[in-house]
């Protein structure tokens, strides 16, 4: 890797119908103790060159000092706005934040700190800090997403609970993302966190959270994310930090803040969420594990113990229809075809089934 002083850091921003809060987003990234040297916006929306109009006649004209793309989504889809950001990005760290995600005035300056304190250049990714509260007073027009069992922040959760609760809440019911994530190489790469980072106030991480994440450009450059996740991304984030710790450490820097502001869009029935969710995980292995029949034994007893958290869960919500546990069923059944399919096959069946899944009630053979 690169190793220098005086690093320069962009932003990434993937969007789709967020007009009202992405200003904001980018009001507070130019209003950083330390701004970027780039912002880089790709849009899916249908009205997308009004957003853009409405960005760079208000917001871009007050940085003039930074350069600006604006730009059309070449297809909608998170992970392919992303690729694309990249690939129109030059700065040498990438904010690949949400574009409802606010950040602190100093957020951007810690991160920094720590890429720039990384003398050896082993740091791969460093991840804000996530904080309850916005930087300011937050009035934006429409709702926030209702979080729920595919989107609430379970590491507060997690700090509520103690005890039998606590070892309930991560090994029966499985929220955490590391009980959920199967490594691709067997386990989490261990780097060392370089001398030189001894005096930072960071925290060693294995995977990272899409609304918050930050990268080495060289480096998420080479991995990018998951082409194939076209239509419903859950989990790109964690395939994709997963791959880019292969290349070096992952951290968190504790005083970079950052407030994920969960503007709602729309939303996906549980069912839907839960299939996709599953055969989503089940892609990523097929692609990246060398062992794929050691990682895919794992899959299937991990699939196991989804049926059954899932089951507890709509039970305990009174969700008498079950949609999550069926979506486990459905994915596990699916999971078969996938893992049997070649690369080339496997490209072209997994889109369409997204996209016939998502479009219809019924599910595709």
């Amino acid at each position: 890797m690169t190793v220098c002083k005086n690093l320069t850091w962009g932003l990434v921003i993937s969007t789709y119908n967020r007009e009202k809060v992405l200003p904001l987003c980018l009001e507070l990234a130019i209003q950083q103790s330390r701004p970027p040297v780039e912002i880089i916006v790709v849009d899916a929306s249908d009205h997308w060159q009004d957003t853009r109009n409405q960005v760079m006649g208000e917001i871009a004209v007050k940085a003039p000092e930074i350069r600006w793309i604006y730009e059309a989504a070449e297809q909608r889809s998170i992970c392919l706005q992303r690729n694309q950001g990249i690939r129109l990005a030059t700065a040498d760290v990438l904010f690949l934040i949400d574009d409802d995600s606010l950040m602190y005035p100093t957020c951007a300056e810690e991160i920094m700190r720590v890429y720039e304190a990384d003398t050896e250049g082993a740091i791969a990714g460093v991840q804000a800090a996530a904080v309850d509260q916005p930087p300011m007073d937050v009035a934006i027009a429409g709702n926030r997403k209702q979080t729920g069992a595919a989107s609430e922040n379970f590491t507060t959760k997690q700090s509520l609970l103690s005890g039998m609760m606590h070892w309930l809440w991560k090994q029966v019911f499985l929220m955490d993302a590391k009980k959920l994530f199967l490594p691709y190489d067997g386990d989490f790469p261990a780097h060392p966190i370089p001398s030189s980072l001894a005096n930072l106030n960071i925290w060693q991480v294995e995977l990272f959270q899409g609304y918050r994440m930050t990268f080495r450009r060289e480096v998420i450059a080479k991995e990018t994310f998951e082409p194939l996740l076209r239509y419903y991304s859950a989990g790109e984030d964690l395939d994709a930090s997963y791959r880019v710790s292969r290349h070096g450490c992952l951290l968190m820097a504790l005083d970079a803040k950052l407030h994920h502001y969960q503007s709602a869009g729309g939303r996906l029935s549980r069912f839907k969420i839960s299939v996709l969710s599953a055969l989503n995980q089940a892609l990523c292995i097929r692609k990246n594990a060398p062992n794929l029949r050691r990682v895919k034994g794992l899959y299937y007893r991990l699939m196991m113990r989804r049926i059954v958290a899932e089951l507890l869960k709509d039970l305990l919500s009174r969700r008498w229809s079950l949609p999550q546990a069926r979506g486990m069923v459905v994915a596990n059944r699916y999971s078969h075809k996938l893992f049997s399919l070649s690369e080339t096959e496997l490209a072209d069946w997994y889109v369409q089934f997204q996209r016939e899944f998502l479009e219809q009630n019924r599910l595709i053979a």
